[in-house]
């Protein structure tokens, strides 16, 4: 008799800090569209589910999901919004644990304020496109000193990380691009974006950062984009699982 063995499927809880602004709902119906995107390949093991913490939408528990990714926001974690240390304690929580963690941009800063860290405006203001970043480690396929390119939209960076984090990938804009410690990976870029939505959120951001910080964000956009590699590079993240030394779930 043929053994059938069950492919297992993961739960990633997608903690929403965001929603789209009205106008690109047309193209794109959700925030959440976005990582459900990322997360879909040949092998349709991860499943997102998806929780408006910044309109007061949690999860019941951390082990309500296999792992979890925090998302990029308009917030700013020294600005402090009201949901924040929610969300603080339900990183820590899932840090703690040993739970595959993500965070982009938003994201990424926040989980290093939740681990101990400390996040500043950025003294470049808009830090907008494919700027330049380079790989410390081996990371997302690409080897230690190449070039790392994703799109960016950020004021905020990360100023002094959280305990025991390696850096992946820094830039003279950013010292803290992509790290990692334990099951927790986070980048300051945008792995969920693509060129067509990264296009369409500059005509919002214009208004704010102005046309000559725009223009030049679109005119320097690389020829290569490693943002599939990134997104492979989540995607496994996630399927390592937890860290059962620490007391999972």
């Amino acid at each position: 008799m043929t053994e059938i063995h069950q492919q297992r499927t993961w739960r990633v809880g997608v903690l929403l800090c965001d929603d789209l602004h009205v106008e690109l709902r047309s193209r794109w119906p959700s925030y959440l569209a976005l990582f459900e995107a990322l997360l879909s390949d040949e092998q349709s093991d991860l499943s997102a589910v998806g929780y408006r913490v910044h309109d007061g939408e949690w999860p019941a528990a951390a082990d309500s999901a296999d792992a979890w990714l925090v998302t990029g926001s308009r917030a700013s974690v020294h600005e402090n919004p009201d949901w924040l240390s929610r969300l603080q304690g339900l990183v820590r929580e899932i840090d703690d644990r040993g739970m595959p963690l993500l965070g982009v941009c938003f994201g990424h800063q926040l989980i290093h304020s939740a681990l101990g860290g400390r996040t500043e405006r950025s003294p470049h203001g808009w830090n907008l496109g494919a700027y330049p970043v380079r790989c410390e480690a081996e990371f997302a396929g690409r080897a230690k000193g190449d070039p790392l390119n994703l799109y960016a939209v950020h004021q905020d960076h990360v100023v002094s990380p959280a305990p025991g984090f390696e850096r992946l990938a820094s830039s003279p804009r950013c010292a803290w691009y992509a790290s990692r410690r334990g099951r927790t990976l986070t980048v300051q870029g945008h792995p969920e974006f693509d060129q067509e939505f990264f296009l369409a959120i500059m005509g919002r951001v214009r208004e704010k950062a102005g046309d000559r910080a725009v223009d030049a964000a679109i005119e320097g956009l690389p020829s290569t984009d490693h943002t599939p590699l990134v997104q492979s590079f989540m995607r496994e993240w996630i399927r390592q699982g937890p860290d059962n030394s620490r007391g999972a779930a």
